[in-house]
């Protein structure tokens, strides 16, 4: 995880058919591999999975959100897959999540309908980093409001290839700020 100033970061993001970990299903499933050493960030990969829905008529949720339609979805890998490759992408790094706790109940949720492992790096949520930053609550923590803050794009909000990589662009200034605090 360290060496020599350098951090390795499994930056994650999902999109879901709603709310309720147990009731509904991941639609996607992203990961941005980066490293921060000292102040800078580069990423190394990433890459972007749908999740094919079981049964194939679930529900998918708000799709006025997250823009996936059910076609997207009906040759996807299945969910097992998606988290094998999960697994193996994360391994040894910091997972990373904005809101890592309602990400994290999806994942935790898709363990136990697969039996596959979950990634078991340390964990750091960029929500909850930003609010600690800003114990008065005097500004807000979206993802959205936190790249305008820090002049980050977010172009495509609610895909979870965007999200992700919007995140591993913010959590550079998070860390910086928590240092600088």
């Amino acid at each position: 995880m360290t060496s020599e100033n350098r951090t390795t970061f499994a930056v994650i993001d999902l999109e879901t058919g709603g709310l309720k970990p147990a009731e509904h299903p991941i639609l996607q499933v992203a990961v941005v591999l980066c490293n921060v050493i000292g102040r800078h960030m580069e990423i190394e990969h990433s890459w972007s999975s749908m999740v094919r829905l079981v049964p194939p008529w679930a529900s998918i949720g708000a799709q006025h959100v997250h823009h996936i339609s059910r076609r997207r979805l009906i040759f996807a890998p299945t969910l097992t897959q998606v988290m094998r490759r999960l697994h193996q992408s994360c391994e040894d790094r910091t997972i990373v999540a904005h809101n890592l706790a309602f990400d994290w109940s999806f994942l935790v949720a898709a363990h136990h309908t697969t039996g596959v492992p979950l990634p078991d790096g340390e964990h750091l949520c960029t929500l909850r980093r930003s609010r600690a930053l800003d114990p008065q609550r005097a500004q807000t923590h979206r993802l959205a409001d936190l790249c305008a803050r820090y002049d980050v794009t977010l172009t495509d909000a609610h895909d979870a290839l965007a999200d992700a990589t919007a995140t591993a662009q913010v959590l550079p200034h998070l860390l910086r700020a928590q240092a600088d605090g």
